[in-house]
């Protein structure tokens, strides 16, 4: 906790931004399910680009940390409602093209946030085990959820509506393959990333605020569990000699 953590490295860098774009993108997939397929298959993939562009990997244990779900079961059981919104967004696309564009856009800009936040948590030290790890994940989910307004969403409504071709595009990056679109994209991302370096600067401090108090909730939990632990054992010391000066 008292290492100073390198200033955050706010300029856009591709290798640090493809999968979170990728994911993002997965949305406009035209095919039910498969959207969220792919989404969930580049999610997965960003902490482990963060960790190689730094000529680093992640122990299995810290990657778990990271990628653990809360509430697995719920979502299996909503998966049949899930598929059937899907659909129903897939047949009504002209009608509701807007909302796909939207929701493409929040989830572009909520997995820019991701990577940027992993790549803040690799230079802290947060990534080096599973304990750390899930310290971050802890701060990381808090600090996305309490973003609030962010210039990079701006940004990514821009990226969001520029694709045409997107399935192929998406099943190209899939398999290591360039795609004339995504390189436009990718400028488009350089450009328009020179704007926003005073807000994710931002962002890593509220980071460091968070991962703070979580590294202080488990502290005093610890502390607690300690001192719960010694009165148990004083108490069984006490009643044992009490056993022993009755006989």
């Amino acid at each position: 906790m008292s290492t100073p953590t390198p200033p955050p490295r706010t300029a856009f860098d591709w290798a640090l931004y493809a999968d979170a774009t990728f994911a993002g993108l997965s949305i406009l997939i035209p095919v039910p399910f498969l959207d969220s397929v792919f989404e969930d298959y580049f999610n997965k993939r960003i902490a482990a680009a963060v960790a190689r562009r730094a000529g680093r990997a992640l122990t299995p244990e810290v990657q778990a940390a990271l990628h653990r779900e809360d509430g697995w079961l719920s979502a299996c059981l909503l998966w049949p409602v899930t598929l059937a919104w899907s659909l129903v967004k897939r047949v009504s696309k002209k009608l509701l093209y807007f909302l796909t564009i939207k929701e493409a856009a929040d989830k572009l800009s909520y997995y820019w946030h991701r990577a940027f936040l992993l790549d803040y948590m690799l230079d802290a030290g947060h990534l080096d085990d599973a304990a750390t790890a899930a310290l971050g994940r802890q701060a990381l989910a808090h600090t996305l959820n309490t973003a609030g307004i962010s210039p990079l969403t701006q940004l990514a409504r821009q990226v969001a509506a520029g694709p045409k071709h997107i399935w192929r595009a998406l099943r190209r990056a899939r398999r290591g393959q360039a795609d004339p679109e995504l390189m436009a994209e990718r400028e488009r991302l350089a450009l328009g990333w020179e704007s926003v370096g005073d807000y994710l600067a931002a962002l890593a401090e509220r980071y460091d605020h968070a991962y703070a108090q979580a590294f202080a909730t488990r502290q005093a939990h610890l502390a607690a569990a300690e001192a719960e632990a010694a009165e148990a054992r004083r108490r069984a010391q006490e009643a044992e000699q009490a056993q022993a000066a009755s006989e």
